[in-house]
């Protein structure tokens, strides 16, 4: 899983270069309000049932068939209501200057097809063919390295065509790779495109915390980058949001240290809270060095971000030293959340994760009109070591009831 995602670090890596260079400070800031806005709306999308399918296939492979049917009526249901809320709080919320082609094109991108091809790789999980999974998070990569390289030195466009263009390149590719996946489950599995409406209440009930907890992380993580583009000024929000996407591509083999994990935490959360806190400290050592490790290379190394997207990006140098440590106080509270979600707990992370989304947004609001992109960074800190310590609390709570 490292390797694939490894690999999709350096895809990755790619496409940031050349978009940000392409778009400019401004334009990245438009595109990555765009994406935030749509990718915190796409967590809800099928509710949760996939998780559901990842735990109940880990502890029984012969439940996939039924589940996978239950997480595409899911998906059925849930993407066209998010989809017209999306275009209301995208008429509401994001800045005039942002074309509708490029707020359709990626909406659609990311709730229409993001939400299915994350199921797929959850299935993988559930059987444990990590190596497959790792192919799935790979493949929607490759066609955008492709695209931003033919953007960028093939086509000669104008600055203002440029961002509605990349919109369009963003929503083929991401059609492209799910087909691509749903036809190597297909092949692997046997899965087809038939719904089973059997029991999809109670996939869903079951599945929605994970569903909320999953948007309330993507409201926590991605809020600030929507609120300086309003409240500041997109400029702000592309340097802001440059740093922020160093961070999170260094972050990616902590995503498949998760996704690897992840089945075992289902069977650990069998036998209780305990049982998965105690797994969760059994792991924890080799993602805290990681992070350690990564903290101080991005504060050495962030004078070299002008040179790398250009110069209109010098404010996110400063951005990046500050978020450069916040992976290592995030991994503890992750896998503690993790541990709750696979115990049966869901309820307890989401409600801390509604709190620090809450508190997030509010403190967005009062700190960044002051400070711009640090009152954003104050603001992500706060929230992160509130809901730490309350998480850290709560399990420390439920782990003595249990002895």
């Amino acid at each position: 899983m490292t390797a694939g995602m490894g690999l999709r670090i350096a895809g990755q890596a790619i496409v940031f270069l050349i978009v940000a260079r392409l778009l400019g400070v401004k334009g990245y800031g438009a595109y990555s309000a765009v994406l935030a806005l749509a990718m915190t709306l796409a967590g809800f999308s099928g509710l949760g049932a996939s998780m559901i399918m990842l735990r109940d296939t880990s502890r029984n492979t012969a439940m996939f068939a039924v589940c996978w049917g239950r997480t595409l009526g899911a998906l059925l249901i849930t993407a066209p209501p998010l989809l017209a809320i999306y275009f209301l709080l995208a008429w509401a919320i994001l800045p005039d200057q942002i074309t509708w082609v490029v707020i359709v094109c990626i909406g659609a991108a990311e709730i229409l097809f993001g939400p299915v091809a994350l199921a797929v790789v959850q299935a993988y999980q559930g059987h444990e063919r990590m190596a497959r999974a790792a192919r799935i998070v790979l493949v929607p990569v490759l066609p955008r390295v492709g695209a931003a390289i033919t953007l960028a030195f093939a086509l000669q466009l104008p600055e203002s065509a440029r961002l509605p263009v990349w919109a369009a390149a963003y929503l083929i590719c991401a059609a492209a790779s799910t087909g691509y996946a749903l036809w190597l489950l297909r092949r692997d599995f046997g899965a087809d495109l038939k719904v089973c409406w059997k029991g999809l209440g109670q996939a869903l009930c079951d599945g929605w915390p994970f569903a909320a907890g999953g948007a309330a992380q993507k409201v926590y993580v991605d809020i600030d980058k929507l609120m300086l583009s309003r409240l500041a000024s997109l400029e702000a929000a592309g340097a802001y949001s440059a740093a922020y996407r160093v961070v999170d591509m260094a972050c990616v083999p902590l995503m498949s240290f998760f996704s690897a994990a992840a089945p075992r935490f289902f069977r650990a959360g069998h036998d209780g809270v305990d049982s998965a806190a105690r797994y969760a400290l059994r792991v924890l050592p080799l993602p805290m060095l990681y992070t350690l490790a990564v903290g101080f290379a991005f504060y050495s190394l962030a004078g070299l971000l002008p040179w790398l997207l250009g110069e209109t990006f010098a404010p996110a140098v400063g951005a990046l030293r500050w978020l450069a440590w916040l992976p290592l106080f995030t991994v503890p509270r992750r896998l503690i959340q993790t541990a709750f979600g696979a115990s049966g707990r869901q309820r307890n992370s989401l409600l801390v994760l509604a709190c620090g989304a809450v508190l997030n947004l509010g403190l967005n609001l009062w700190m960044i009109p002051l400070w711009g992109w640090w009152g954003a960074v104050l603001a992500t800190y706060a929230a992160e070591f509130v809901m730490s310590g309350f998480l850290f609390a709560s399990i420390a709570r439920d782990v003595a009831a249990t002895r």
